[in-house]
């Protein structure tokens, strides 16, 4: 397809987040959109998603923008006239010792007036069948959290982008961002240049070294996520059993298809140079050629506490990929300071598919208007100086804030 030489906005990456801002923005108005994605759209990240759209977030910042994910779903469904399939089961939050009870009921609070269910360990344990009734001291039940199919998100999103006159380019490779005059002019392909007042960088893994090109440095590194699937057995997981977080074991597990899909955080994160990213991720070394074994191994004690079966349950597959985290663990979200025409959608810590509506609204209104609803402080691009991508602090405190999550 031939490659238009201006647009009003290029959006560089489609994953989830190009794909929501690209829809989001022409809700809005006729202006001309164009996405570039290198490789097939939501084939990176989104793809390998464990999809948790948990409400209960650390920041009221955070909580508003997968609110607005949650409208986004019944908009995109009622626009395509589909269901998106969107499993509402919602999430158990346990507290098995004092250390995580206190970080548990406060972030209850800060839930601002989502239902919340406290529960004792008997009811936690009946809920979730395979959880261990003595490791709970507390937990919390929000009804109306869920899941859903990452992929299927991220395509209606595009579908539906594409219905209101998106263009949306795949096999284009994005070589750099074009300046001129201090100010965004466009971006250089490999199909030539692309001329734009404004550009949006939401490039996931490579979004970092993207911004290099104009000498903006995003404080974020790509960092390994990993998840397993259990062998079936419907009794211990049956499918509307709640999405389960357990800061004590440091995992997370939801249901999928009569399996348990859970995740475990190491004691180290496995992170990489960014300018050694190829061009597509599948083959990529992440550091688990043992299928994650590594890790699994180094938290079964932990998990096993929680998780007594697991010991017996058999591990049917292994997904890994990377995600793109932050040393403080909050988003790249907003206009680069002292660069007007770009803007930055990255470095979601994992929280990209929860947060996807609230961000490709925010994004459409900054291009539409300069300004939002959402409060975008926390997220400014900006607030962690200019780092190299490549520089050793940055990947270090990057690996240490995935490996220092508690939530899912």
């Amino acid at each position: 397809m031939t490659l238009p030489a201006t647009a009003d906005v290029v959006i560089v990456g489609g994953g989830i987040l190009g794909l929501s801002i690209a829809w989001h923005l022409t809700r809005r108005d006729t202006r001309r959109v164009l996405l570039l994605e290198r490789n097939a759209p939501a084939a990176s990240a989104t793809s390998r998603a464990a999809a948790l759209l948990t409400r209960a977030r650390s920041d009221r910042a955070t909580a508003a923008l997968v609110r607005r994910t949650y409208d986004a779903i019944a908009e995109l469904e009622a626009e395509l006239g589909e269901p998106l399939d969107l499993r509402r089961v919602g999430t158990l939050h346990v507290a098995g010792s004092p250390a995580t009870l206190a970080p548990l009921e406060a972030l209850m609070a800060a839930a601002d007036g989502e239902a919340v269910e406290w529960l004792d360990a008997a009811e936690a344990a009946r809920r979730v069948p395979w959880l261990a009734a003595e490791t709970v001291l507390r937990a919390a039940f929000m009804p109306a959290d869920g899941f859903l199919d990452p992929y299927r998100l991220a395509d209606a999103y595009g579908r539906a982008a594409r219905r209101r006159g998106a263009l949306l380019r795949s096999g284009v490779t994005v070589t750099g961002l074009r300046t001129a005059a201090g100010r965004i002019t466009g971006v250089d392909t490999d199909r030539g240049a692309v001329a734009a007042p404004l550009v949006v960088d939401a490039a996931g893994a490579w979004a970092g070294t993207l911004a290099w090109t104009a000498r903006v440095g995003l404080p974020q590194a790509p960092v390994r996520s990993q998840y397993w699937i259990t062998a079936p057995d419907p009794r211990l997981f049956p499918p509307d059993h709640p999405v389960t977080v357990l800061p004590d074991a440091g995992a997370y597990a939801r249901p999928e298809l009569g399996c348990l899909l859970f995740g475990l955080r190491g004691r180290t994160s496995f992170v990489l140079d960014p300018r050694l990213l190829p061009d597509r991720i599948d083959g990529l070394d992440l550091g688990d050629s043992d299928g994650g074994w590594e890790t699994l191994a180094e938290g079964a004690e932990r998990l096993a506490r929680v998780f007594p079966a697991v010991m017996d349950t058999g591990i049917a597959h292994y997904v890994s990929g990377l995600s793109t985290y932050t040393p403080d663990g909050r988003f790249n979200l907003g206009p680069v300071p002292g660069l007007p025409g770009l803007l930055v959608a990255s470095g979601c810590c994992g929280a990209g598919i929860a947060a996807s509506g609230g961000i490709g609204q925010a994004v459409a209104d900054l291009a539409a208007e300069g300004r939002t609803a959402f409060d975008l402080a926390a997220f400014d691009p900006g607030r962690l100086g200019n780092p190299a991508p490549a520089d050793p602090a940055l990947l270090a405190a990057c690996a240490a804030a995935r490996s220092g999550k508690t939530a899912g």
